[in-house]
């Protein structure tokens, strides 16, 4: 969505060294000692150097080995190149793909959208353009839209901020569009080489069911979708999470998790912090089909992108 406040990094760091959600004098703590000092590092640290850490460490050692196996296999049996669509494609910074451990398996054939021809710059830049393709669209409708761009370019939409709702959170309450531009957007169908898409990312601020409702086609063929959603209006008139679900399961999608779920505080006079109200995660659907090379791939993205060893193993073994 965009660059992390102190208590969203602190959150993040809970939720992926020790699994959970950070305890509230722990995230003060943290957070304060970031805004005093300026050096992340430091919670870094003091979480890994943590008995939780250590004994996490332990039983995820087991994990890591059952998926890297699980994950040779199912590369073995597929025999091809993953397909990786990434929509809204711009650089974020080393490993801020969710799709990047599949860099461990390939060869990959990834193909990027977004509108922001500058930023797609930065990413040829820094990743090379061996096995990447990257477009200067803007996906949607079909139609003509204005894309409204915001301070935080990360943010930026063909929705507008909705800074009546916005106005009462930590952060959110800072954004806004510093300028617009009218884009005639591009239906996947439509600009999509076709074949099959192993894994279709999107992280397009509000416009996923739009982008989504103009790749029918496309779905037909994915296997896995990983998708931002909102479940409240960041963006005005934005379709939010149900109806994002609703569409998915309609084309033969089910939800397998909600990942990254973001938290926010809201804006007070004693501007205290707390994770209270949860606006938006990250969902994968994986699409239910009885295909071998379909499964094949799932369970390569299961094992090696959300380290679910046992989701793995039951999509390889139901692929013959």
């Amino acid at each position: 969505m965009s660059a992390l406040t102190p208590e969203e990094f602190v959150a993040a760091l809970y939720r992926c060294c020790l699994g959970r959600e950070p305890d509230l004098d722990g995230l003060a703590s943290w957070a304060g000692q970031i805004s005093q000092h300026g050096d992340p590092t430091a919670v870094l640290a003091g979480i890994m150097a943590s008995e939780e850490y250590r004994l996490r460490s332990v039983e995820n050692s087991g994990i890591e080995a059952r998926c890297s196996a699980i994950a040779n296999d199912a590369r073995r049996a597929l025999g091809r190149p993953l397909r990786i669509v990434d929509i809204g494609a711009q650089f974020l910074g080393p490993g801020s793909n969710p799709y990047d451990p599949l860099a461990s398996y390939p060869p990959l054939d990834i193909i990027g959208f977004d509108p922001l021809e500058e930023r797609l710059a930065e990413r040829a830049e820094a990743e090379g353009q061996q096995g990447i393709t990257l477009l200067p669209y803007a996906l949607g409708d079909g139609e003509s839209h204005t894309l409204f761009i915001n301070n935080d370019d990360a943010t930026s939409s063909l929705y507008p901020l909705n800074s009546t709702f916005n106005a009462s959170f930590n952060h959110l309450h800072e954004l806004h569009t510093v300028a617009t531009q009218t884009v005639e957007t591009k239906r996947l169908d439509d600009v999509l080489p076709r074949g099959v898409v192993d894994f279709l990312k999107l992280d397009v601020q509000g416009a996923e069911l739009m982008v989504l409702k103009s790749a029918r086609q496309t779905l037909q063929s994915t296997a896995v979708v990983h998708c931002e959603v909102e479940f409240a209006p960041i963006y005005a008139g934005q379709p939010l999470y149900p109806e994002v679900q609703q569409f998915l399961n309609a084309c033969g999608f089910e939800l397998m998790d909600l990942l990254v779920p973001t938290r926010y505080h809201y804006v007070t006079e004693d501007n205290g912090t707390a994770q209270d109200r949860l606006l938006w995660a990250d969902a994968v659907f994986c699409r239910v089909t009885d295909d071998p090379d379909t499964l094949r791939a799932q369970s390569l993205i299961a094992a090696a992108v959300y380290r679910k060893p046992t989701l793995a193993a039951h999509l390889l073994r139901s692929s013959g």
